[in-house]
């Protein structure tokens, strides 16, 4: 049986304008107990980003950056890589392994559709099997 992406993916992505400040961002992310937020796209020409958790501590933590100046558009990653609803999630975790990332935006055409996780895909496995 082929588990697709749309199957185990989150459809209740959370988001976080570019401009807010990255104190706003992470009461956001403890408030939805959430590691990751999505920016979206400011206009159709324009990519969705992605914060997460290893972003901030690589960043602020390791970098010695001060919080309380920074916003999320200066730790954001942009464009974040994608992978289509309908995909084996077998590919999408070679994708992740091949880019080095633990988390891709699940798009349909243009449109957002949900986050998946390595560790989504991975308690997929533990689902399966009851």
């Amino acid at each position: 049986m082929v588990v697709k992406v749309k199957d185990v993916m989150v459809s209740d992505v959370i988001t976080v304008d570019a401009m807010a400040s990255l104190e706003e961002a992470l009461e956001l992310m403890f408030a939805k107990s959430v590691k990751s937020l999505v920016i979206l796209p400011r206009t159709e020409h324009d990519a969705f980003g992605i914060l997460t958790f290893r972003d901030i501590s690589r960043k602020v933590i390791a970098g010695n950056e001060q919080i309380e100046i920074l916003n999320v558009f200066d730790l954001m990653n942009k464009p974040c890589y994608n992978v289509h609803v309908d995909l084996d999630i077998r590919y999408a975790a070679k994708k992740m392994t091949d880019l080095g990332v633990s988390r891709l935006l699940v798009t349909e055409g243009t449109s957002l559709r949900g986050i998946i996780s390595l560790a989504d895909m991975v308690k997929s496995l533990v689902k399966k099997k009851s």
